[in-house]
């Protein structure tokens, strides 16, 4: 996986940069990197996290924009070409991208495809900083995991990075941290392209996260939006994420988080104005910016 990784990476229809870091692999990683010449590796002895080999990633690359890449996922050929000819209209028509993100294609570990990720529009768009939290806070802004995201490295930089230190024991949600943060510095564009495979495994980590857990660390996610817009979290939002977990863990037949969680929206049953407003994606449409497709990069 760790070679059709790279092989994407440096095949792409416009050149970038490609950085590797080593998780104190005990398997034949070294190898796999060396057979590409132009690969910059680095190699952690004793494994630090992924947010902090995430961090490692980003100050170790010299460019101004950074790619994030899973080793078990990879690009579409032209993500680099596609994702840089945007960044590049978007600064032409007098917006402050820090975030960029496109669709990906679902695949299972043999390659088959699952689905699709959705788009927030037909043509490319851009949502400008504060209306993209606002979005973020309702459900509604499809800015997605690291293999759809491309991202500016001072801004970045400038935010702390990935947050190294997080009250949780999971990665579930750290993406979104920073994604947060670069939000509150520039706008985002959204791509109706496909840039890039994700695989998905069955029974994945975050399944084997406790319901109670995850909806803590969304209630949390909430609480930092809501930190950046300078107002509290809605209640409506709260009880919309005990429902949602409740339903999951029942789902899963899970009856005692069913019960926790299910009491926790007892407490605020809200939920339903939460609902009606992430239905309503028509609210959002007037907020968007179109980013003109101009062929010149």
């Amino acid at each position: 996986m760790l070679q059709r990784a790279i092989t994407s990476c440096v095949r792409q229809t416009f050149p970038c940069e490609v950085v590797v870091i080593d998780e104190a692999s005990t398997d034949e990683t070294r190898a796999v990197v060396d057979a590409f010449s132009t690969v910059r590796y680095f190699r952690n002895d004793v494994a630090i996290g992924h947010s902090a080999a995430a961090n490692m990633g980003i100050k170790s690359a010299t460019g101004s924009w950074i790619k994030p890449l899973d080793d078990d996922d990879w690009l579409a050929p032209d993500c680099i070409e596609v994702m840089t000819r945007f960044l590049s209209n978007a600064r032409a028509h007098g917006l402050s991208p820090t975030l960029l993100t496109g669709r990906v294609v679902n695949v299972d570990e043999n390659e088959r495809e699952l689905g699709r990720t959705r788009a927030l529009s037909d043509i490319p768009v851009a949502l400008r900083s504060r209306r993209l939290l606002e979005l973020m806070m309702r459900d509604q802004a499809p800015i997605g995991t690291p293999v759809q995201v491309g991202h500016s490295r001072d801004a970045a930089l400038k935010s702390g990075g990935w947050n190294e230190h997080r009250r949780f024991s999971h990665q579930h949600g750290d993406e979104l941290e920073l994604w947060i943060k670069l939000a509150a510095q520039g706008d985002a564009i959204f791509l109706p392209s496909f840039v890039a495979y994700r695989t998905i495994w069955p029974g994945g980590s975050q399944q084997r996260i406790p319901h109670q857990e995850r909806y803590l660390s969304n209630l949390y996610i909430k609480d930092l939006i809501a930190e950046k817009l300078g107002e509290p979290t809605p209640q409506s939002i709260k009880s919309y994420l005990a429902l949602h977990w409740a339903l999951v863990a029942a789902k899963e037949r899970s009856l005692s988080s069913a019960v926790r969680l299910g009491f926790e929206w007892i407490k605020r049953p809200a939920s339903l104005v939460h609902l009606l407003n992430k239905r309503r994606l028509k609210d959002a449409s007037q907020f968007l910016e179109e980013v003109p497709n101009d062929s010149a990069t």
